[in-house]
């Protein structure tokens, strides 16, 4: 089975029916993750697929295990977060299929099942809405907006 990495895309006639799996290396530079306000911090990735094609579809289930980095929601400092994510999602050519809003269908265009948009999704869901670099960060000063993490300032505000 190969991988697109620029997409993430899988050849369909690179599945063979069956159950497949198979474990990925990615170079995380080479994927358009565009994830607003987080980006990889790892030079690499994995990526753990068990593939399951049949007559009318294929199902992908896999993990990725990358690491990413946020900002924190008071200070603004870097945070990098280890993610480990589940994806599952199931491809089909079978029009009856294809009213569920969970199937995705085929694509015969490229010749390819593309699992990026469910990476994606994931990771967005596995990342904290209000990342914080320790639990006593305590932010910038409103006054003058130094990191008050580093350094004292006049103003005396608490966290």
């Amino acid at each position: 089975m190969r991988l697109f990495e620029e997409t993430l895309s899988i050849p369909i006639n690179s599945i063979p029916r069956g159950a497949t799996f198979e474990t990925f290396t990615l170079e995380m530079k080479n994927v358009p993750w565009d994830i607003p306000g987080a980006d990889f911090s790892s030079e690499e990735g994995i990526l753990d697929l068990d593939i399951v094609r049949t007559e009318y579809e294929i199902i992908v289930k896999g993990f990725l295990e990358a690491d990413f980095t946020v900002q924190c929601a008071r200070c603004l400092a870097p945070v990098i977060f280890p993610v480990t994510v589940g994806i599952e999602r199931m491809y089909s050519w079978d029009p009856d299929m294809l009213s569920d809003p969970e199937v995705e269908p085929v694509s015969h265009n490229d010749g390819t099942v593309c699992i990026l948009d469910p990476v994606r999704e994931a990771i967005i869901f596995s990342l904290p809405a209000m990342p914080l670099c320790t639990e006593k960060c305590r932010g910038l000063c409103p006054r003058c907006g130094i990191n008050r993490n580093i350094e004292e300032c006049e103003h005396g505000f608490e966290a």
